[in-house]
């Protein structure tokens, strides 16, 4: 399959989101900061699917070079019937203008006293991964994922399948 015929635009201008699409596509992305319309820190799937989509839809519209908006948006859920765990979820929502697709990439565990942290200090999980790995700016970089694992997985990885998951019906004839 060949990725790399359309124009991608993304909705923003992290660095491991612009690298994750660039891995995924063969190409280099437009870049446009674009809100996503939901709170800083997603705190459920559905909040985090809607922030991808108003990104992507938003970064199509504002970037008429493109064929294919994409929204990147890492968000937190919880799974309440199962492991009565945290879970940090990453989804790209991808859209030409008539036709919305979803991937999703790693759910991967959170500790519970990171996510305590956030809903008591109103604060975004990238501020307690900068404060933990004595760093600035992870979420640019290998973000949770990196520091969780020891650089294992990284964000870019992550949001990578992700990517390749919501723009594979587009190019795939067996969508057709």
């Amino acid at each position: 399959m060949d990725y790399h015929i359309f124009r991608y635009a993304l909705g923003t201008k992290n660095e491991a989101k612009r690298l994750a699409v660039q891995k995924a596509t063969g190409t280099e992305p437009f870049c446009i900061s674009v809100p996503s319309g939901v709170a800083a820190q997603p705190m459920s799937e559905e909040e985090t699917i809607t922030g991808a989509i108003n990104r992507a839809k938003a970064a199509r519209s504002q970037t008429p070079e493109a064929d294919i908006g994409l929204g990147l948006e890492g968000g937190l859920m919880y799974d309440e019937q199962f492991t009565k765990q945290w879970y940090l979820i990453s989804i790209c929502a991808a859209w030409n203008g008539s036709e919305l697709f979803i991937g999703k990439g790693l759910a991967f565990p959170i500790p519970n006293h990171a996510v305590h942290r956030i809903q008591q200090e109103q604060i975004e999980l990238s501020m307690i991964i900068d404060e933990w790995g004595k760093t600035v700016g992870s979420n640019h970089r290998g973000g949770a994922y990196s520091l969780l694992t020891d650089n294992r997985v990284r964000r870019s990885d992550v949001f990578c399948d992700a990517v390749i998951a919501a723009i594979t019906p587009f190019v795939s004839s067996l969508y057709k």
